[in-house]
């Protein structure tokens, strides 16, 4: 019941399925990474541990949905150094966490690691005649930090022939999904509670604590996430590292 922090690399699988999911994109694999809150105790074999699993993994990308950092970067060289080594395409959105610790050098830490940063950008991403949309939102906290996103703009332009994947750190931005099509969302944010009870918490700010759910036509999807904030433990809430496997629906029967 208890785990200390980045004591446990808890890998999870999953399947999902996606209506009109083009048969080039059948069995297109996402390693859903979230919440590491990286800071100068974090030991680097946790982080080596990590890099090495996700690199011997056969998959298409990363989705790392926000809080990687969580102490200003030049405290940190080290433990960057090490998620620099991902061998996959990193796609990446920001917490909360990243703003309050980065801010105006964000992207630029983000393009030394060769991750893609996402935020407020849609992306398409082709096989042979086939597209399959990926956007991303900046953290619904964005406005505080003097970071303007307009999701109703951006997910406008969506084209809604194509398969979508929003990542977005927090869960309750699944309210901008309603109005467009969005397939599945991949969040982050609440670590599962962490420390139960606190789970209660965290529900009375967000609509999904962990795990998958349906609002609407979008499919949600809420990690637990790697690391720890705060204390550097869990308790009832363990981390997790979950590899999503994308289906057509007439394969998840």
């Amino acid at each position: 019941m208890f785990e200390k922090g980045y004591e446990k690399l808890n890998l999870k699988r999953m399947m999902l399925s996606i209506e009109y999911l083009p048969s080039s994109f059948e069995n297109f694999t996402i390693v859903h990474l979230s919440d590491l809150h990286v800071n100068a105790k974090t030991p680097l074999y946790a982080l080596e541990t990590l890099v090495a699993k996700i690199n011997e993994l056969h998959v298409d990308m990363v989705a790392l949905t926000g809080d990687l950092f969580d102490a200003k970067p030049s405290r940190i060289r080290a433990q960057l150094e090490v998620l620099k080594q991902i061998k996959h395409p990193v796609y990446f959105v920001s917490g909360n966490h990243d703003l309050l610790f980065t801010c105006k050098e964000l992207a630029r830490e983000i393009e030394m690691l060769g991750f893609i940063l996402l935020d407020n950008r849609i992306i398409t991403l082709k096989r042979g005649n086939a597209a399959f949309q990926l956007v991303g939102l900046s953290d619904a906290f964005s406005r505080y930090f003097g970071i303007k996103r307009n999701p109703k703009q951006l997910f406008s332009t969506l084209d809604a022939k194509i398969p979508t994947l929003l990542l977005a750190h927090q869960p309750k931005d699944i309210r901008f999904a309603k109005h467009f099509k969005v397939d599945v969302q991949l969040s982050g944010h609440t670590h599962g509670g962490q420390i139960y009870p606190f789970g209660y918490i965290v529900r009375l700010f967000q609509p999904y604590l962990h795990g998958l759910h349906v609002k609407g036509k979008t499919q949600v999807f809420v990690t637990t996430g790697y690391g720890c904030w705060g204390f550097n433990v869990r308790f009832k809430a363990p981390s997790e590292v979950v590899i999503i496997r994308l289906v057509g629906a007439k394969d998840a029967d």
